[in-house]
């Protein structure tokens, strides 16, 4: 199943996305509100973490302030 995730505050295009959409898949706010992870950590914690695990969001996320997900899938 799928799922649109809208930007946080974008009242316009989630009542759009909702009235178009509602019926067939979930539209969602994104929750993010920043990152959580603090910048710069003491140096006496050892990173853990080997590379970034996020990548660049879609295309989708800059140009149009949504995304659409598999939700059986990991996001």
């Amino acid at each position: 199943m799928y799922c649109l995730i809208v930007k946080h505050g974008d009242i316009g295009r989630y009542e759009l996305l909702y009235k178009v959409f509602g019926e067939r898949m979930p539209v969602v706010w994104d929750c993010r509100h920043r990152e959580r992870r603090r910048t710069s950590a003491p140096p006496e914690i050892e990173e853990r973490r080997r590379k970034e695990r996020r990548g660049p969001p879609p295309a989708s996320w800059s140009a149009l302030g949504f995304v659409v997900v598999d939700r059986d899938s990991r996001w």
